[in-house]
């Protein structure tokens, strides 16, 4: 399944779908912890105001067709979508989930992909 096909799919409600290493779509359903986790963050970002963009599970443009759709994200408040995704220059701040089933995607893939474009 490629990219844009699974952009254009909808899923059933609660499930995270990305894609692993070897290129495979992987579609999990979030724990409760996982979901508490992301709304607490949800929640704690309120004290930035009520202008301040935040983002979960949405997709995000990196170059290199390394598009990524991280748990949370804070955006910065000029952040212009561009169709449905925002780019990664308006990223403030991205945080990952971490899960036993997600740990090497989490620490390793994703850390390098956003240390490479300087988040």
């Amino acid at each position: 399944m490629s990219v844009d096909a699974v952009m254009h799919t909808e899923f059933p409600a609660g499930y995270v779908v990305f894609f692993g290493a070897d290129g495979k779509v992987v579609m999990t359903p979030q724990s409760f912890e996982h979901s508490s986790t992301i709304k607490s963050m949800q929640i704690d970002s309120l004290a930035l105001g009520r202008h301040a963009k935040t983002a979960s599970d949405v997709y995000l443009d990196f170059p290199a067709d390394e598009n990524s759709a991280p748990d949370f994200a804070i955006l910065r408040e000029d952040a212009q979508r561009q169709g449905k995704r925002y780019g990664f220059e308006d990223v403030l701040l991205i945080a990952e989930v971490v899960s036993v089933s997600s740990a090497r995607k989490d620490y390793d893939d994703c850390t390098a992909k956003y240390g490479r474009y300087g988040i």
